[in-house]
């Protein structure tokens, strides 16, 4: 049944919070990373401002704003973005394809999805190593870095 015109605007071609709630969500890589749990809404401009995300049984819910998400698709959410919680566990190598260690922790900037820092385990040398976000050259399956092992400082 077609809904009524509110202030001469169709609502036929939106999207409601029953079409939202409970759908999937994946990342810019493809990956599934839980189902829509909650909607969040701007009070004062009467909007989305975003999503949380119920990441399983035992998991601590994920909030994501809506200018990381790129699309809402009839079977699930697709994101611009890859979370920073998946960065950890990554391997990480050298400009040569050196491995440097695992990533521990991806240190943020402020509460956005842009990463300043990543904390490095070393388990050759049961050190860490701060890894600045301009010496990263990609993320993929794994970190690369545009510089040299021996360039870095380790603690």
């Amino acid at each position: 049944m077609p809904l009524k015109r509110v202030f001469g605007e169709g609502l036929n071609n939106t999207v409601t919070s029953d079409d939202v709630l409970g759908k999937e969500v994946i990342d810019s890589e493809g990956e599934f990373l839980g189902v829509v749990e909650m909607l969040h809404l701007d009070p004062n401009l009467v909007e989305v401002a975003g999503i949380t995300i119920d990441k399983g049984f035992l998991k601590s819910g994920l909030v994501i704003g809506k200018d990381y998400i790129e699309r809402i698709a009839p079977h699930a959410i697709f994101l611009k973005i890859r979370p920073f919680f998946k960065l950890k566990g990554m391997i990480v190598f050298d400009s040569v394809g050196e491995k440097i260690g695992v990533v521990s922790k991806a240190v943020l900037q402020e509460n956005k999805n842009q990463i300043e820092s990543l904390l490095v385990n070393v388990s050759s040398l049961g050190r860490e190593v701060l890894i600045p976000a301009d010496l990263i050259k990609s993320i993929g399956e794994n970190v690369f870095l545009i510089t040299e092992k021996d360039n870095l400082k380790f603690n």
